[in-house]
């Protein structure tokens, strides 16, 4: 019809009326283009939201599941360094606590806490991660996962040519099974320390303060900085969908 009447408008030399129909077609073009394209970034904003909606609640949960670990690491860091103090004659102190002896028998182990976020790596595998509108979110979620990686090489290397300081030296750490009635019961293993002998052995001396060292770096360069980019992450997450943690609201 639109057609119609351009052509019945050429043939009576109204140019007028060609040019306002000629605006009429453009324009008609035009809002059917920002029509077409506003629907399709708030489809985009949709899925983008379902995304990070799951992804906050992984970070919630990554976030519980590694509270009791890092706490655990920085615990080892503290009797370590107490376990250094001591048998270095850097305290007045001779013995040895509990805390510290178990430490010393276990500075061999350093386990690669959980840091998997599903949805993250489905966003990296399928190549939407670039397509995120939320800026701080894309680059927190870049940085915790380049700290995610860093750290699983840190403990990689870390890893390599450790000693039991206990299987080596057994004659300054000895194990034993306990039972322990604490919530949940169980079974576990303590550890024995003869701090004397162990000042008077310098290759039990060399040993442990390299032990303590890999644990360090392990702490300081692979579980600590993946939890703080965690936080970052969830800090970003929160205030892009505008949630607010531990509010209560009053009646």
């Amino acid at each position: 019809m639109l057609l119609r009447r351009i052509t019945q408008h050429v043939k009576t030399q109204n140019w007028f009326a060609v040019g306002l129909d000629f605006v009429i077609v453009v324009f008609g073009v035009f809002m059917g283009f920002q029509v077409t394209e506003w629907a399709a970034e708030q489809n985009q904003r949709a899925r983008e939201t379902i995304y990070l909606e799951r992804l906050h609640g992984e970070v919630v949960q990554l976030t519980q599941d590694r509270l009791q670990y890092t706490s655990d690491v920085r615990d080892n860091q503290l009797a370590l360094s107490g376990a250094i103090a001591v048998l270095q004659n850097q305290t007045d102190r001779q013995i040895l606590t509990n805390d510290e002896c178990e430490a010393i028998a276990e500075s061999h182990i350093y386990h690669a806490p959980t840091a998997d976020l599903p949805t993250i790596a489905e966003l990296l595998s399928t190549g939407r991660l670039d397509a995120l509108q939320a800026n701080d979110v894309r680059t927190a979620i870049t940085r915790f996962n380049q700290s995610a990686l860093r750290g699983g090489g840190v403990i990689d290397a870390v890893n390599r040519n450790i000693l039991t300081l206990a299987r080596v030296f057994p004659e300054l750490i000895q194990l034993e099974t306990v039972y322990v009635e604490n919530t949940p019961p169980g079974i576990r293993t303590a550890a024995r320390c003869d701090a004397t002998a162990m000042k008077a052995n310098p290759q039990f001396m060399n040993t442990f303060v390299d032990n303590r060292d890999r644990y360090a770096h392990y702490a300081v360069f692979a579980v600590e900085p993946t939890t703080e980019k965690l936080a970052i992450l969830h800090d970003a997450l929160d205030a892009e969908l505008g949630i607010v943690h531990g509010v209560v609201e009053s009646e």
